[in-house]
């Protein structure tokens, strides 16, 4: 077994239509460099305007990696979804001033299984795909002991990150090869697998409150034959809605992904996109409502934030499974 991994670089700004986390591409060496630990073969997407900046960046540390540019204004129905997300990220701010505040780019997360589709046709023989985010080992969400880190341009990464935060001189690093071990048992028995927190999507409920119509309820009846009101049990979870999966990293096989994945969430996606008065979403609903249908969500969690009192980006809650465990999990798996 051969997994290729699939990921992205991409600059996006808050205050504009498209939206953004505000992160330069550069800025994602920190996390890439543990990504390369798990010496996996990679396709990385970026602008193109951004492919041979990436491929110097990424040169000293990755064995197997081709970057390669797309425009996201490419993916079906772009500008029908910015036209629609104008009547809701033009907001007013504190001092009463008209501005854009979008912090999620739609369309780079709906090209996720478009990429990783496209990577059934890659340079290294890969069989399976797995996606993880590029910027996944930020250090609000893994511990900074365990490989946490956070966004830095390359002249702080040189001066903040050295060789002993990485694996192997950090034995404490998480980012290494068991997690591609572990991923490769995982894909022995699993066609395809997603992670999931343990809440509704909020997506799907807010835009089934009765203020809205109860379109979600109306949609997934008429889609996929669910009666409302109707109990969504995954593992030891039941909820009102599909539970919560996240698009930060999952994968499984070529096949399974274009045969089943794709065509539902394609279908999904043309009919929440078709009633202009729903914001866009993102990928998650969409992963939400396939992970349910076919059972695909493996690992879950309860909170993003880490549970370490002593390390950066520390909040006093309660947590009991923190969103890192799930990769413990994936080294774990039997």
């Amino acid at each position: 077994m051969n997994p290729i991994l699939v990921t992205c670089a991409y600059f996006g700004r808050s205050c504009t239509v498209i939206g953004g986390k505000d992160v330069e591409e550069e800025q994602y060496i920190s996390s890439l460099r543990n990504l390369a630990n798990l010496k996996l073969p990679v396709h990385l997407y970026c602008w193109p305007n951004k492919v041979d900046f990436l491929t110097e960046l990424t040169k000293p540390y990755f064995d197997k990696i081709k970057i390669i540019g797309c425009d996201l204004m490419d993916y079906p129905r772009s500008k029908e979804i910015l036209k629609t997300k104008e009547k809701f990220v033009n907001i007013k701010n504190g001092a009463g001033e008209d501005i854009t505040y979008s912090p999620r780019n739609e369309l780079l997360c709906h090209w996720k299984l478009k990429w990783c589709s496209n990577a059934r046709n890659n340079e290294w023989g890969c069989d399976k795909v797995f996606w993880i985010d590029a910027g996944v080992t930020e250090w609000s969400k893994i511990p900074k002991s365990m490989g946490g880190a956070e966004y830095v341009y390359k002249h702080k990464f040189l001066e903040e990150y050295k060789d002993d935060h990485y694996w192997p001189k950090n034995q404490n690093n998480i980012f290494n090869e068991k997690i591609s071990d572990g991923i490769k048992r995982i894909f022995a028995k699993n066609e395809w697998f997603f992670i999931y927190q343990n809440s509704p999507n909020d997506k799907l409920s807010t835009y089934d409150w009765d203020i809205n119509d109860k379109k979600v309820s109306k949609i997934l009846n008429k889609t996929m034959g669910w009666q409302f009101p109707k109990q969504f049990k995954t593992g030891n979870f039941s909820m009102q809605y599909p539970l919560w999966t996240v698009g930060t990293f999952f994968g499984g096989s070529f096949d399974f992904l274009d045969k089943k994945i794709i065509p539902l969430y394609d279908k999904l996606f043309n009919i929440f996109t078709d009633d202009d008065d729903i914001l866009p979403f993102t990928e998650e609903p969409y992963y939400s409502i396939i992970a349910y249908e076919y059972d695909l969500n493996l690992f879950w969690f309860d909170s993003w934030n880490h549970c370490l009192s002593d390390e950066p980006c520390f909040h006093n809650t309660v947590l009991e499974k923190p969103f890192y465990t799930t990769l413990l999990d994936t080294i774990k798996y039997e």
